[in-house]
């Protein structure tokens, strides 16, 4: 058999204040490829943020999102936060698509 391949994202709430930075945490194992994560506003379809690792982000999020791929994870890092980034966060692969099922952290600005 082969090994197992898995994602895992902290699931939390959390109210942070405007203009501080955050890291949301994704954890994975196995030859998992294709890392992205994604924000979901209420009562609207998922947005794409970023790969892990990849510069392929919308022009809009360059300044202040960045998802790096390392080893076993893929942080991503929202800098100066600002009220209209208040969503749902999923960090995803090609394995399991977008979104229910999935853990996913959620904050407020």
């Amino acid at each position: 058999m082969g090994s197992m391949n898995t994602i895992k994202q902290e699931s939390t709430e959390q109210v942070v204040a405007e203009g501080r930075n955050i890291k949301l945490t994704c954890e994975y194992d196995g030859s998992i490829y294709n890392i992205q994560w994604y924000r979901q506003f209420q009562r609207s379809r998922p947005e794409f943020l970023t790969y892990g690792g990849d510069d392929n982000a919308p022009e809009f999020q360059k300044d202040r999102f960045d998802a790096e791929l390392k080893k076993t994870s893929v942080p991503l890092k929202i800098q100066k936060l600002q009220l209209s980034d208040s969503a749902v966060y999923y960090c995803v692969s090609s394995l399991n698509m977008c979104c229910p099922g999935n853990t996913e952290s959620v904050f407020h600005v």
